[in-house]
């Protein structure tokens, strides 16, 4: 598990330090997490999508034991990624339900609106890295009806995380709508 007590710490207590600057409601600091946590998810896709391009060299060197041992170390790294936005998104997703479930302690606001699978194809507000983790997640199957069923480059992009997390199920799915 990548995401460790450390980090957890650190959230805490940017939350304890945030509440002592300023009177914000909890609510409002546990959306504030969350968003970092989303923003954070981004960057490691930025990265795994740069360690995809430097695979790409990689692969264009002759075959040698550097080789090979550059590639196990970026795959290596784009592993470590995707099992750290596991992690992230899964404590995201616990906030949000946490938020909703004891809306009235916390609050009494209205609950965190989270996304559905008979909610995502109507929204048109998600960005291409949202439908890219509802993908990855299962929340929405990647079929003719997909927003990106035709990007050649989101398609790999799938392809290429259920290949690094040996979904190879999943991996056998998506060559099915190649």
């Amino acid at each position: 598990m990548i995401l460790k007590h450390d980090n957890l710490l650190c959230v805490f207590e940017f939350l304890k330090l945030t509440l002592k600057l300023k009177e914000v409601k909890m609510k409002e600091q546990l959306q504030l997490v969350i968003e970092m946590m989303r923003k954070h998810v981004i960057k490691n896709l930025e990265s795994i999508k740069g360690n995809e391009t430097q695979i790409k060299e990689i692969l264009k060197m002759p075959q040698s034991q550097e080789r090979a041992a550059s590639l196990n170390e970026c795959y290596k790294i784009s592993k470590n990624l995707l099992a750290e936005n596991n992690d992230f998104i899964n404590m995201q997703v616990s906030m949000m339900n946490f938020i909703n479930k004891y809306k009235n302690i916390i609050e009494g606001e209205t609950p965190v609106k989270v996304t559905t699978h008979s909610s995502v194809m109507q929204n048109n507000n998600l960005s291409r890295d949202d439908y890219f983790r509802l993908t990855i997640e299962k929340d929405i199957s990647f079929d003719n009806n997909h927003p990106y069923f035709r990007d050649k480059d989101f398609y790999n992009d799938v392809f290429f995380y259920f290949q690094q997390v040996e979904n190879y199920e999943m991996c056998s799915e998506l060559v099915k709508y190649k």
